[in-house]
């Protein structure tokens, strides 16, 4: 399967992904009414925190593969299995994705700026009821091969498996072993000599599903060149007669925001470069790609434009500003357009005079897999954490605050 396909595929991630195959899911032949695997309903949130990381990078050929690791066989836990780098989180890790590359730093010595690693999102929360560990697999693609090695008495080889061996037409064999006096038969995918099963398996099941997943309909506003055709596309101030193209956009992207935007001192957006021929002259033909807005964060505010975070309170000679919209159309992210737009509010906002720029987003990644990419984002273009918000503790949506200084 072709890295770029891969890369557009995983580029973003749905809230909703598909099931990983059921033959991969443990289940006991000695009690045929219980599924090996099935964790209790709050072991996600119970479990003690970990992360993996999931890296899809291309071959020589241009064909996606994904970086797996066989751990030694002197190992306590795990031995010999295969699995992707990773383990629990430390202390000062701020999220699953820097658990994710510490660990794939500490045992293959990934270089994530030496192959242009970029986080995308993450696969769903995985509870290993087993060892007790709540696990987020990061999802991140390398425009480069990795260079890699595996840490002595901890990695016995790396394994560059082909994503073709996780498809859901992918050859899968049953095994049947005897784990803790339980007989337990489970789905194995046999991968460059090795045999991958349990959560790992599970990951990639789902990762494969993904991958040949209906990414939906077409919706003419929304270009599907990944590539953008290799021009830049122009973010500018958004105007009255944009209206228009913008509803269509947002109805597409985001229904909910299409009859209720955001409040917004000003509106920016991004448009694909492009020409058309018009009675003999060349116009401009650009498709509305990424939208952007900020507002005071001290505005006047109604019911639904809740403040949220209490009690958090700024200099008055800062004059906050919030990111209130930030929206790129799913197949051209990863091309420096949510960047770009972020540039531009980030300018009109000082140039107004606000010294600080606000951007929030839910704050429990292990509850909501999709937010992983939007802390990476955030992290990436000098936001810094500042405040969580946990006044939707009970919703589960705690929201995270972040920071960018204006100078």
């Amino acid at each position: 399967m072709r890295f770029e396909l891969v890369k557009e595929r995983v580029a973003a991630l749905p809230r909703e992904l598909p099931a990983a195959p059921a033959i991969l899911t443990p289940i006991r032949l000695d009690a045929r009414d219980e599924t090996a695997g099935s964790p209790n309903p709050d072991a996600v949130r119970r479990g003690r925190p970990a992360a993996v990381l999931v890296l899809l990078f291309p071959d020589a050929e241009g064909q996606a593969r994904v970086l797996l690791t066989v751990r030694v066989a002197n190992l306590s836990a795990h031995a010999g299995e295969v699995s992707f780098p990773g383990g629990s989180a430390d202390a000062e890790d701020a999220d699953p994705v820097a658990t994710a590359l510490r660990e794939a730093t500490e045992e293959v010595a990934l270089d994530p700026a030496a192959c242009g690693l970029r986080v995308t999102g993450a696969l769903e929360v995985f509870p290993l009821t087993v060892s007790g560990f709540r696990i987020v697999p990061v999802v991140a693609v390398a425009e480069r091969r990795p260079e890699c090695r595996p840490a002595p008495g901890e990695v016995a080889r790396i394994v560059e498996a082909p994503v073709e061996a996780f498809l859901p037409d992918a050859p899968v064999e049953l095994e049947e072993r005897t784990i803790r006096q339980r007989l337990i038969r489970y789905g194995v995918y046999p991968v460059e000599g090795e045999r991958v099963w349990g959560a790992t398996a599970r990951m990639l099941g789902q990762l494969g599903a993904l991958l040949v997943a209906d990414p939906g309909p077409v919706n003419p506003q929304i270009p599907q060149e990944a590539a953008l055709n290799g021009a830049e596309p122009r973010v500018r101030a958004a105007l009255d007669a944009d209206r228009p193209a913008i509803h269509d956009f947002l109805a597409a992207l985001a229904p909910d925001l299409a009859h209720s935007l955001p409040p917004a001192s000003e509106l920016f957006l991004a448009e694909s470069a492009g020409q058309t021929e018009s009675a003999g002259q060349t116009e401009s033909a650009g498709r509305l790609v990424g939208l952007a807005s900020w507002a005071p964060w001290d505005r006047t505010r109604g019911p639904e434009d809740p403040r949220g975070f209490d009690g958090l309170d700024f200099p008055a000679a800062e004059h906050p500003a919030e990111l209130t919209l930030l929206a790129v159309a799913p197949h051209v992210r990863g091309h420096g357009i949510g960047r770009r737009l972020t540039t531009a509010t980030a300018a009109a906002a000082g140039s107004a005079g606000s010294r600080r720029l606000l951007a929030w987003t839910l704050s429990d990644s292990a509850i909501h897999a999709s937010s992983i990419a939007a802390r990476a984002f955030f992290r990436s273009n000098a936001f810094v954490d500042l405040a969580t918000d946990r006044r939707y503790l009970a919703r589960g949506e705690d929201r995270l605050l972040l920071s960018r200084p204006l100078d």
